[in-house]
């Protein structure tokens, strides 16, 4: 079994998604009800009242309607697969590569030997745990989902594959804000926060039932200028 059962009673298949299975009131129940930051936050604060902030600065800043679509739907392949916070996706992207980075050497040092042997025992040296071949398996399969389903989510609605930067902008500075409202005070600084400045407002408390309705209306009302815009 690969798929799960919507909200909209839809079955959707994490390994073969299809746009037309993205349905715009799924994403926005399930995003409402996707709590941020693990649910370690002074409220619920859900993935949907993050992407309408997203988008909210984007506008702000004089972003396109498109730019503040994306914004709004950065965070969509939440609604399928959930989320993995920051840390152990920056852990599991770092053995990833690791990973990489040691198989390249290996098929470099042993290609012109041609030793089957030695390139076996390199690559038990490599990956000398069950726990450490799972991680970066993990990662694999995970960016693999997400990009799936994330490339269902943008020909849905008619985004380009790749996420402009002014969506990456202001996730930092939503990010910025939401750590500065909703999570306890510590010490220790954020290093991927250097540079960006917490807005002014503060962010309130509001049903999930609410961000519900208030994420689906934004996303009909861009969806209707940016059909407006491309048909034009």
């Amino acid at each position: 079994m690969t798929w799960i059962l919507t909200n909209s009673a839809r079955a959707f298949d994490l390994l073969n998604p299809h746009a037309e299975n993205v349905i715009t009131t799924d994403l926005a129940h399930a995003l409402s009800m996707v709590c941020r930051f693990n649910g370690h936050c002074a409220h619920h604060y859900s993935v949907a009242q993050h992407s309408l902030l997203v988008a909210y600065i984007i506008e702000q800043e004089g972003g396109t309607p498109e730019e503040q679509l994306a914004g709004l739907l950065h965070d969509g392949t939440e609604a399928y697969i959930s989320d993995l916070t920051r840390p152990l996706k920056l852990l599991l992207i770092e053995a990833a590569r690791q990973r990489e980075i040691a198989w390249l050497n290996l098929v470099g040092e042993f290609s012109a030997k041609s030793n089957v042997v030695s390139i076996r025992a390199a690559a038990m040296h490599i990956l000398t745990t069950a726990e450490r071949e799972g991680v970066s398996l993990l990662l694999d399969t995970y960016h693999q989902l997400e990009q799936r389903i994330w490339l269902a989510i943008a020909e849905r609605f008619h985004l380009a594959p790749e996420l402009p930067e002014c969506v990456k902008h202001a996730d930092m500075i939503a990010l910025a804000t939401e750590k500065r409202d909703l999570l306890p005070t510590h010490h220790a600084e954020w290093e991927c926060l250097q540079g960006y400045a917490a807005l002014p407002l503060r962010i309130a408390k509001y049903a999930p039932e609410v961000v519900r309705q208030q994420f689906h209306d934004r996303l009909l009302c861009l969806l209707a200028t940016t059909n407006r815009r491309r048909a034009a």
